[in-house]
């Protein structure tokens, strides 16, 4: 009797396993360099990392752009410029780098860091489809 409850322990166990595992796959987005995939990566954890973090992290960005958030024209940047207060947009005192790599073959996945003293903050995340013009 004790070796039946071992072994029904050991199979819900490992059933919760693979269930956790298989929705942490579902969440997450694949970013793919030169044919061969990178690490998963959802973008709640680009979020979290420091622009010099996901640089490392996920190798050379396709497109990096610098520019003061005043200067922030056009319908793709709304993501950044709405995380900012009128008054603080016109400042010009506020830094942004745009990163952008490539996730797939189909999508690109651009990140807007704050640029501080002494390092670069995630401020917005846009997940868009090649060739959309904006």
């Amino acid at each position: 009797m004790k070796y039946f409850y071992c072994i029904l322990i050991l199979i819900i166990s490992s059933c919760s396993v693979n269930k956790k595992e298989v929705s942490l796959k579902k969440s997450n987005h694949v970013i793919e360099k030169a044919g061969s995939l990178k690490e998963e990566v959802s973008i709640q954890k680009l979020m979290l990392l420091t622009k010099e973090e996901a640089v490392a992290k996920y190798e050379k960005a396709s497109f990096i752009e610098r520019f003061t958030l005043d200067a922030a024209y056009g319908e793709f940047r709304n993501n950044i410029t709405n995380q900012y207060l009128q008054e603080e947009r016109v400042s010009k005192t506020i830094i942004i780098d745009e990163v952008t790599w490539e996730k797939d073959k189909e999508t690109w996945i651009t990140v807007w860091y704050e640029v501080q003293e002494s390092k670069s903050i995630p401020k917005a995340v846009y997940v868009w489809e090649k060739g959309t013009e904006f």
